[in-house]
């Protein structure tokens, strides 16, 4: 009579549960404890009702006055209440007085929860409890553990690829290593390393994964079609990335990692209104969310309102200190305003913290190469390309950086490769994304009295960019070279149409007239005129401002 009671009400909590009744389930919870005479099972049952209703220590004195703390699953439930509270070194001690298990003495575990699956959580919570502390490399280590001795333990790849543990190629080999054990089927380790692919760093393999026949359902999954809207924003396809979140958030309107990217979108495409509905509707709903001040200080940066966009980007990173887009855009809203020292504090903290992004290392770069020092400049974009060798902005900021200091054959090159992986991969060529790619590379080619590939160049920058008085004043000099005095009047007069009184255009201008008034003149008199109108065009601006990276 005893055990049939005693499985009503176990019955009863089961039950309640489903229902999120947890009034409900703790009381008969509790007698479950009272009628089985605290069995294991029933105490973890009461702990965890506890847990959820958010009372942390009511569930840690449970467990401990019913000797559970040196449990495998006692001290997991106990661990987790202390870092859900916020005590972070109490969850700490507690893990670590419970000694690794090896593999030939798996931990005990309670009731529906594998020893591979426990272990794992284990594992995940000491990676989330050394992150909390600032411990990232220990962190790392748990994280990677937790993933190995479960390939499911999805949480354990978001917090190495989120949080930037890691490169590119390190995330793909981890992914390698446990889609390889011997514990999956080969349908399991293909659709894990498919969907685990399309988590890891977007702007490493900037490639579509295609799912196989046998999964073709999951192309319509929020997750995979967030992975590949991110991909496309990495690839400058704002629209279309833009468009894909649309559809991705009427299936699911708050989806995290879609509103990232979404955000990302509409300050590239300037929707000023629709980011500030944004931004205001994420506050009013999750006002403790670093995403939603993030999305607030992005819409105070797309309107210029610098010191709002650092207040709530500032509240942002405090929130989730290994955030990438809020350090980096914090990072920004400084060095719009030429606050160097603040912009290059802001990227160091960055890269101290998310060790396996190159973006940090390229902003420094930046920010270096802006106050006229190429030698740190150059130092780390070349560590930043060696952590994202793929990456065209890095190449690019390159390319502009040995043109300003004057290294012709290493622009040339570094502009090369750069245009090569756009036009290679799948980037969004017609976005004026690329335009100051092909004006530096334009301006290379012009000092170098390449001529005919300087013109190819500006054309491509004018029809990414007509309203860019560099491409026409650029356009302008290489036709004055060329003996195209004409040309070169109409496009000085279309570089003056966008900036009027631009001392390079005015000089061409004036000597290009000159020029073709004394076309009457003897050959002598051509020559000379020529002669000493291209060694005055030398002594003026011979590069364009980099203007490369834009995320």
């Amino acid at each position: 009579m005893a055990t049939e009671i005693l499985n009503i009400v176990r019955n009863k909590v089961d039950a309640e549960l489903k229902k999120h009744s947890l009034s409900n389930a703790l009381f008969w919870a509790d007698k479950a404890v009272s009628l089985s005479g605290g069995e294991p099972r029933d105490v973890f049952t009461v702990a965890n009702v506890l847990y959820r209703r958010g009372e942390f220590h009511r569930a840690t004195y449970l467990l401990h006055s019913h000797n559970q703390q040196n449990s495998y699953y006692g001290a997991y439930l106990i661990a987790k209440s202390q870092a859900a509270r916020g005590d972070w070194l109490e969850a700490k001690e507690t893990l670590e007085s419970i000694p690794d298990p090896s593999p030939l003495a798996p931990p005990p575990t309670s009731e529906g929860i594998s020893d591979g699956e426990l272990l794992s959580s284990l594992y995940l919570l000491k990676g989330n409890v050394y992150q909390a502390l600032d411990n990232l490399q220990i962190a790392a280590q748990y994280f990677r553990l937790a993933l190995k001795t479960d390939p499911y333990c999805v949480e354990a790849l978001e917090n190495l690829v989120c949080n930037h543990y890691h490169s590119g190629n390190y995330e793909e080999d981890i992914v390698m290593e446990v889609t390889s054990t011997s514990d999956l089927t080969d349908v399991e380790s293909e659709m894990i390393k498919l969907l685990y692919s399309g988590l890891s760093k977007k702007y490493h393999n900037q490639e579509k994964r295609m799912l196989p026949t046998t999964l073709t359902n999951l192309n319509e999954n929020v997750t995979v079609l967030s992975a590949h809207a991110e991909r496309m924003y990495y690839n400058c396809k704002f629209r279309s990335a833009h468009e894909l979140c649309l559809k991705i958030l009427k299936m699911d309107p708050y989806h995290f990692p879609t509103l990232l990217v979404h955000t990302g979108c509409l300050y590239e495409l300037g929707r000023k209104n629709d980011l500030f509905v944004l931004g205001h509707k994420l506050v009013e709903l999750y006002p403790r969310s670093y995403l939603s001040w993030y999305t607030v200080g992005v819409y105070y940066s797309l309107i210029a309102k610098w010191e709002s966009a650092r207040q709530c980007l500032s509240k942002s990173t405090s929130l989730n200190k290994l955030f990438a887009a809020g350090w980096l855009a914090y990072g920004h809203a400084f060095a719009a305003e030429g606050e160097n020292d603040q912009a290059l504090a802001t990227y160091f903290t960055a890269s101290r913290l998310l060790k396996g992004c190159h973006l940090p290392l390229l902003y420094i770069g930046l920010q270096y190469s802006s106050t006229n020092n190429p030698l740190l400049a150059e130092k780390f974009y070349k560590e930043a390309m060696i952590m994202a060798p793929a990456d065209p902005f890095v190449l690019a900021e390159l390319g502009a950086l040995y043109t300003q200091t004057a290294k012709w054959e290493l622009a040339l090159s570094y502009l090369n490769q750069a245009l090569a992986r756009v036009e290679q991969g799948d980037h969004q060529w017609g976005t004026t994304t690329w335009a100051p790619l092909y004006i530096n590379l334009g301006q290379v080619y012009r000092i170098t009295q390449q001529y005919s590939e300087a013109e190819k160049c500006y054309k491509h920058a004018q029809f990414l960019a007509s309203d860019s008085p560099e491409v026409h004043a650029g356009l302008a000099f290489v036709y004055a070279m060329q003996g195209k005095s004409l040309l070169a009047v109409e496009y000085c007069h279309k570089a003056l149409d966008k900036q009027r009184q631009e001392p390079f255009s005015l000089q061409l201008l004036e000597m290009c007239l000159s020029s073709l008034s004394k076309e009457g003149k003897s050959e002598n008199e051509d020559e000379d005129e020529e002669e000493d109108g291209s060694n005055v065009l030398i002594r003026l601006p011979q590069y364009a401002p980099s203007q490369m990276t834009s995320y």
